[in-house]
């Protein structure tokens, strides 16, 4: 029984799960079932979701530090932020096969269009570097490394949510519903943080 357990809790299952909503998109659009703009939008938003669960689990922790829900949200949640990358890759992707190079590259100034360029070449190394033997030859270094995630998120949440300043409202909305959470938790981490080294 503990053997199925921790098949089901495990990693594998976890990255199954977060893999499913990407491999069934990406099988629609092959058969035509899913248009560009529907796949722009599956994976943008899932890539979102997934970066701000990853950001949420430290605050959480520190609000719940005895929920059984908490320490497998802080456990995981390197899994979420390199889902959080593949979905961007993915949208990354589906955007270079739309349209011609020379397009991509007169878009490419454009704010709405740049801070999507800016996190995702911040997601590159943050990807790369979150395996367990990356921690572990890193060191110190791999948490200043991983501090760039902030960065990261803030050019994602600028331009989802420019994209709704283009007129894509849903856009606007979803940018604002994912990630003032976010930003609200992770002052409550800041404050709680200073609170306890006032206190030692």
């Amino acid at each position: 029984m503990n053997k199925i357990k921790s098949l089901l809790t495990g990693k594998y299952i976890l990255w199954i799960v977060l893999a499913i909503p990407g491999a069934l998109g990406t099988i629609n659009y092959i058969k035509g079932q899913l248009d560009y703009n529907m796949m722009m939008h599956m994976t943008g938003e899932f890539a979102g979701r997934f970066l701000a669960i990853s950001l949420i689990a430290t605050p959480i922790a520190l609000m719940f530090p005895k929920s059984r829900i908490t320490r497998w949200l802080v456990r995981n949640r390197r899994f979420f932020g390199v889902s959080a990358f593949a979905y961007t890759l993915l949208h990354t992707i589906f955007y270079l096969m739309e349209y011609p190079f020379s397009q991509i590259l007169t878009e490419a100034p454009e704010l709405t269009i740049l801070t999507g360029w800016i996190a995702f070449f911040i997601f590159i190394p943050l990807a790369i570097t979150s395996t367990d033997t990356a921690v572990r030859k890193m060191g110190p270094a791999w948490k200043k490394l991983q501090r760039w995630v902030y960065l990261a998120a803030v050019m994602t949440f600028a331009h989802w949510a420019l994209l709704g300043l283009q007129g894509d409202h849903a856009s606007m909305g979803a940018a604002l519903f994912h990630f003032v959470p976010v930003m609200v938790l992770q002052v409550y981490r800041v404050w709680k943080q200073r609170v306890e080294m006032k206190r030692d």
